[in-house]
């Protein structure tokens, strides 16, 4: 054997390695709670501040056009968690049901309604909409909020999605 002295082993040496450990994993874990909450914070900003430009235009129909060639009838053009819905997107989810009240006819009559779940979303799907409505909506496009995911049984990911006809017959109906 060796004259050296075996290294000591403490069971509160352990103790206060494994605290110390658990403290950095849990400081760490903290750490990327803030810094998701900041990224999720400047997303939710981005889309309060956005803005149709001739630029994004321009993207936008090439996206279509692609997607149009690949044979599909939809193209998402965002996605944003529902607690961006002022109502956490119950709107969304509730999106064609029957009014609990019904408007008078005459009301219902005189123009067409925009979408309840609108006046629920992030400011900047306001001006996408305008845009549908007035560039897109005469062409046959159709625009629609949809929920993705429901983790937990509750609203998770709302999706703004465009979408169009499966052929120049059904565009006709």
């Amino acid at each position: 054997m060796s004259d050296a002295p075996a290294p000591s082993l403490s069971v509160s040496d352990l103790f206060a390695e494994r605290a110390a450990r658990r403290q950095r994993e849990r400081e760490a874990e903290e750490q990327l709670q803030r810094k998701q909450a900041e990224e999720l914070a400047a997303f939710k900003q981005r889309l309060d501040d956005f803005e149709v430009t001739e630029a994004r235009v321009q993207a936008l129909q090439e996206r279509i056009r692609r997607a149009f060639d690949r044979g599909e009838t939809e193209l998402m053009l965002t996605s944003f968690p529902s607690s961006f819905c002022t109502d956490n997107g119950r709107a969304v989810n509730n999106a064609g049901l029957p009014p609990i009240n019904r408007p008078d006819d005459a009301e219902g009559a005189a123009k067409p309604r925009e979408p309840e779940w609108l006046a629920t979303m992030p400011k900047g799907t306001r001006p996408v909409y305008e845009y549908w409505e007035k560039h897109l909506k005469p062409g046959g496009f159709s625009l629609g909020a949809r929920v993705l995911s429901f983790p937990g049984g509750v609203p998770g990911d709302i999706g703004l999605v465009l979408s169009w006809p499966k052929s120049a017959a059904e565009g006709q109906l």
